[in-house]
């Protein structure tokens, strides 16, 4: 793989990753009332 292809697959799993880490944190501190 390219150089390139390797820094736009690196920054893809950071951003999916790291919305994961922050929706789980936001819900963690502002529970859903259900």
């Amino acid at each position: 793989m390219s150089a390139g292809a390797v820094v736009m697959m690196a920054a893809a799993i950071l951003i999916v990753w790291g919305g994961l880490i922050a929706a789980v944190l936001r819900l963690r501190r502002h529970p859903d009332p259900e």
